[in-house]
């Protein structure tokens, strides 16, 4: 693993540490060698030379992402990146085209859509193809200021852009007609403080509220359709693993309340990395990374 960020701590650890089939070490150049802590390395480019892993996890800031990601795979590691990937598209077909040649495994941590929320919540849709409206709301405020925001390349279009992408790559059918995106930004032109995206396929239309300006947060993903409108737990793209949640169904007026119980969406996503891994078939991921990167693109 490089870096050794507080998320990793406090949520991809506990994830990880419950299956057994994962044996991992840390790369930290903030952190002191701690064996107990599995800190083996401070210098990111020391550790690929030195580690015997298969599977290089790269959880740093943004900008840092495409620079260790092809490191690592003209190293011949098979590589996982934190969302977004790259901050570009270009730089994504470029990681893609080493991944492919070199048959090796690259997947990009956008983990939400595993929590078993999203089955129940299309199964109360009687099916996907039942969805009319996607409706997304991500409000926050960013506590960075702006000039560090801009040089880390984390903004709101690069931080949640690939919650919008995957939301329309998942829920639209891949069938996407059109997207349309409208950005304000700080004084600081090149940090978008929040944006608005529109998009349609031939049955299902989508509408984003990402901000991260906000004094109120929402974070929250709503389906619509002909007879039902279905609501998402609070903190859909981060939720907790260790609180029973519920999905609100609103049906004739009358709103029910349907348990969902926990999940951890982190341990299933790096399950599917071990499934995909073991069968050597890495289409699903390349997929995925390549159409959530056009996505973004148009999200800027």
């Amino acid at each position: 693993i490089l870096g050794y960020s507080s998320f990793l701590k406090r949520r991809v650890i506990p994830a990880i540490k419950k299956i057994k089939q994962i044996k991992y070490s840390i790369c930290s150049k903030s952190s002191k060698i701690n064996l107990k802590e599995k800190v083996l390395f401070n210098d990111y480019d020391k550790a690929l030379a030195k580690t015997n892993s298969t599977i290089v996890y790269i959880t740093l800031i943004n900008s840092l992402h495409f620079k260790y990601a092809k490191k690592a795979l003209e190293k011949g590691f098979n590589v996982i990146v934190d969302k977004p990937i790259t901050t570009s598209l270009n730089e994504t077909k470029q990681l893609l085209t080493i991944a492919k040649k070199k048959k090796l495994l690259l997947a990009e941590a956008t983990v939400y859509d595993y929590h078993k929320v999203f089955e129940k919540m299309i199964k109360l849709c009687g099916g996907i193809n039942n969805i009319l409206h996607v409706q997304a709301n991500f409000n926050l405020l960013y506590k960075k200021k702006v000039k560090e925001i801009a040089k880390i390349k984390a903004d709101c279009a690069q931080d949640m852009g690939p919650y919008a992408a995957s939301i329309i790559r998942l829920f639209l059918n891949n069938n996407i007609e059109d997207i349309i995106v409208f950005k304000n930004y700080f004084k600081d032109k090149r940090v978008v403080k929040d944006f608005y995206i529109t998009a349609k396929s031939n049955n299902c239309t989508f509408f984003g509220n990402f901000s991260s300006n906000s004094a109120a947060y929402m974070n929250q993903i709503i389906f619509f359709t002909k007879k039902k409108i279905i609501s998402s737990p609070n903190k859909i793209f981060s939720l907790p693993t260790n609180k029973n949640l519920s999905i609100f169904v609103l049906e004739s007026d009358k709103i029910n309340k349907i348990k969902v119980g926990r999940d951890d969406c982190i341990k299933n996503f790096f399950n599917k990395v071990l499934y995909v891994f073991n069968r050597k078939n890495f289409n699903y991921f390349y997929n995925n990374i390549l159409i959530d990167a056009k996505i973004r693109k148009e999200i800027g």
